[in-house]
């Protein structure tokens, strides 16, 4: 998440928003680079302003795709939404924010984007251990997504989970 948020401050969102219309693949680019944005954010105190607004305007490219009806960008703009609201969640909506990425999780397998209900369960998993302190739902999350990694292929991204997440599937409330 630090390289591709690193990207695109350096670059600016400007090189993809010029994608707008004429790449198929530009909403992909945008969602990858937004979700760098708000991991970088929920991070990096510091830095969570200009995250957030380079974030801000990414999410909103893809939201107003959305409404031009583009059903292909549903599952990304529910995970970004899920990832915002966890950056700006109050104590009491937390219910909300894990409803979202449920909802995330559960639009991109019916969809049938197998890569992407991994991420989203791999963000929840993210949000749950550093933000809402559930280690046991995170773990579930976790070996979610390794599954789902597995089930794609991915045993890149299977290994990197495993050795990131070693104590929490191991069990071990250290992490």
């Amino acid at each position: 998440y630090e390289l591709g948020a690193h990207l695109v401050l350096d670059k600016g969102d400007h090189q993809s928003l010029m994608m707008k219309g004429g790449v198929m693949y530009a909403p992909m680019f945008w969602f990858h680079r937004c979700l760098c944005m708000y991991a970088m954010a929920r991070t990096n105190k510091t830095k969570k302003t200009k995250y957030m607004a380079q974030a801000k305007r990414m999410h909103k490219e893809l939201t107003d795709s959305l409404k031009n009806k583009n059903p292909n960008i549903l599952h990304y703009v529910s995970l970004l939404n899920a990832e915002k609201a966890a950056l700006n969640q109050k104590k009491y909506q937390e219910d909300d924010v894990r409803k979202l990425y449920n909802d995330a999780i559960t639009m991109s397998a019916r969809g049938g984007y197998v890569h992407d209900a991994a991420l989203a369960q791999e963000r929840f998993a993210d949000y749950l251990l550093n933000i809402a302190g559930d280690l046991q739902e995170a773990r579930y999350h976790i070996e979610g997504a390794i599954q789902r990694y597995t089930n794609w292929g991915a045993m890149g991204v299977v290994e990197h989970l495993h050795n990131k997440y070693q104590d929490v599937l191991a069990g071990s409330s250290t992490h």
